[in-house]
């Protein structure tokens, strides 16, 4: 019987079957890992995005403290000098 099925199944089992069978799974994975990268590199630009914005975030809010720090500058020269002429 065992005889019997292995001859049965060894037209299926010659090399170029197995070598279509072992190219389907290297697809197959080939498949996965460019999903797994397209995943990792659609994070890592997402990523890159947000750093560009978080920058232009602060180069603004810089420039608002700037602007901040000059005006209570003045205003507290401006309060020096009325007390200077007191």
């Amino acid at each position: 019987m065992i005889m019997k099925n292995l001859l049965r199944y060894q037209y299926y089992l010659n090399f170029q079957n197995l070598t279509f069978f072992g190219l389907l799974i290297l697809a197959y994975q080939n498949y996965e890992t460019r999903n797994e990268l397209n995943d990792i590199n659609s994070k890592l630009e997402y990523s890159l995005f947000e750093l560009d914005e978080i920058k232009k975030e602060s180069a603004e809010a810089n420039k608002y403290a700037k602007s901040a720090n000059t005006m209570t500058f003045s205003i507290m020269s401006e309060l020096n000098k009325d007390d200077d002429k007191e």
